[in-house]
Formats: C-alpha cells, structure tokens, sequence
C-alpha cells in the first residue's frame, strides 16, 4: 500500500475556535501561542495564552502540572496540554487546566513596551515606531478588526450598488 505525501503537515493542535464549536468540555486538547501574562497566586497560577484569534486562560497548580512555573516567561512560544473547563469569567468562557506545558522558544530580552497591559501608556511615534510588536496588544489589535469591519461594510454596500455591464458598457 503507498502512502501519499502532499507536504502539508496536519495541525495537532486546536484553536480558540474549534473548542467553542465543538464539545470539548472535560477533555485534554493540545493549543500553542505565545505566553501574554502569568499571574501568579501561590498554589495556582493563571497563564494567559495570546493567540490570533484572542486570550485563552490557562491554570497551573503546583501538583497538578508537570512543569517549573519559574522556567515560564512571558513571550515565550509554548504548547500546552490541558483539560477544558467551562469558566463564565474567563474570556470566551472556558479554561484549560493545564498538565503539561513545553516551551518551543524564550525571548531573548523583555520587550521594549509593556503589551500585556489593556491601554498601552506610550506615544503614537512608539506605537507606530514598533508595530509588530504593540499589535500584539490585544487594543491595539481591535482597532484594525473594527476598521476592517468598516471598509467591509462598506466594500458590500458599493458591490449592491455597481452598474449593470450593459449600461457600462454605454458610457
């Protein structure tokens, strides 16, 4: 029997999505993004995991999962493996407890604006002068979505509006 190859390597991991489409409630999924804050609180930890399409609440307990939260940064790519719980209070309204994280790369220094915070405090010329990286503020990114919304809109309305061909064709 040949097996074929198309070069597309299937992802094993799910997305914000996928969990909130399907039942995934009680189960262990694998999700990767990048570590967007830690806040530790002794026993458990919340790890908020950025990823495109928004937040995902991560909970360590110390027992429970089978990594050093001190080896955790923040910007760091990970995987993690967990069990999905619904949580109200959570963004989206689940959380993964987690049981396993691995860590796939650590910045190599802290970022020169602080992203994690909901209002970034720094000027348009700073915003505008590291991009790529203050659109990894989650404000920051919702302005692009609305205005991409806007132009939508707008693009829908002018695409019902649009000549016939044959009066075009006229002019």
């Amino acid at each position: 029997m040949m097996e074929f190859m198309d070069g597309v390597k299937k992802k094993e991991t799910l997305g914000i999505s996928q969990i909130l489409e399907g039942d995934y409630t009680g189960k262990t999924v694998e999700m990767e993004g990048a570590v967007h804050t830690i806040r530790d609180m002794g026993e458990v930890a919340f790890v908020i995991l950025r990823k495109a399409e928004g937040l995902v609440q991560c909970v360590f307990e110390e027992g429970v999962t089978e990594f050093d939260l001190k080896d955790l940064k923040e910007e760091s790519a990970v995987v993690i493996i967990g069990v999905v719980a619904r949580e109200d209070r959570a963004p989206h309204g689940f959380e993964i407890r987690l049981r396993k994280i691995k860590v796939l790369s650590q910045p190599a220094e802290i970022l020169p604006i602080a992203i994690s915070k909901y209002k970034m405090n720094t000027s348009l010329e700073t915003k505008l002068a590291l991009r790529p990286v203050s659109l990894r503020n989650v404000r920051e990114r919702a302005k692009f979505k609305i205005q991409e919304g806007i132009v939508r809109g707008f693009r829908e309305f002018l695409q019902t509006q649009a000549l016939p061909r044959s009066i075009r064709q006229r002019s």
